[in-house]
């Protein structure tokens, strides 16, 4: 059993151990690590592997390239934004499922879900979106992302919320949203941290969630509240 420093976002050294046949994973958790400190320039097999306690040769007979580990890295950080959107669109206590406004909920808070994604772990997200392009395992991963959103449409649909026929992968309005917030969080262009951005954030997403909205749910998010007043990931 080897001991391996995982040096977490906060720049923190954690202990975390590993069993022989389990040196591939190792390399991919310190990789993250290391892409959600400081982005995919850090993903360097040849300083990952004496980190760990392994030499470089170990470590390449698991990635033939820094590339195969770079999109590792970025098709895991796909896996955890899914994990989220899927999360924050769960039904909530309280709302009664199935309802024109619990749908038109559920896919505001799953939508707002990627964009906090990238406010939480903006290196991690620019490796994901700087690979999204390049690597066909990484784009299969993201396309994933409009597979889980599209669940929701699916639900709201049923339910009255949104248009017949809707397709997430369409919408780019919406996806101008999300990618255009998520940007400014990632790249560091405008603080994305404060309860002003978080307002703003709600209300860019209410705003281009309109040419889903069927009249009812149109009616049903006009009559919830004020556009901006709803704040990130809350009800009104």
């Amino acid at each position: 059993m080897v001991e391996a420093s995982v040096a977490t976002a906060e720049g923190a050294v954690k202990k975390k151990a590993y069993h022989h046949g389990d040196l591939r994973n190792a390399i991919i958790q310190e990789a993250i690590a290391r892409a959600r400190v400081s982005g995919e320039r850090a993903i360097v097999l040849r300083e990952i592997a004496p980190h760990i306690g392994v030499s470089a040769t170990a470590a390449y007979r698991h990635f033939a390239n820094r590339q195969q580990l770079v999109e590792e890295v970025a098709s895991r950080g796909f896996a955890e934004m899914i994990e989220r959107v899927e999360a924050a669109a769960a039904p909530v206590a309280g709302d009664e499922s199935g309802t024109v406004r619990a749908s038109y909920l559920e896919l505001r808070r799953a939508a707002l879900a990627v964009v906090e994604f990238s406010i939480e772990e903006p290196a991690w997200a620019r490796t994901m979106m700087e690979n999204l392009g390049s690597s066909e395992i990484v784009a299969a991963h993201g396309n994933a992302i409009n597979a889980a959103l599209q669940v929701v449409i699916d639900r709201g649909i049923d339910a009255g919320a949104f248009r017949a026929g809707t397709v997430m992968t369409d919408e780019l309005p919406l996806w101008a949203a999300i990618d255009g917030l998520s940007a400014q969080a990632m790249y560091g262009i405008r603080p994305m941290r404060t309860p002003a951005a978080a307002r703003a954030a709600s209300r860019t997403i209410d705003l281009c969630l309109t040419d889903l909205l069927t009249e009812e749910g149109l009616r049903v998010r006009d009559e919830m509240s004020a556009p901006g007043d709803i704040a990130a990931g809350t009800e009104a």
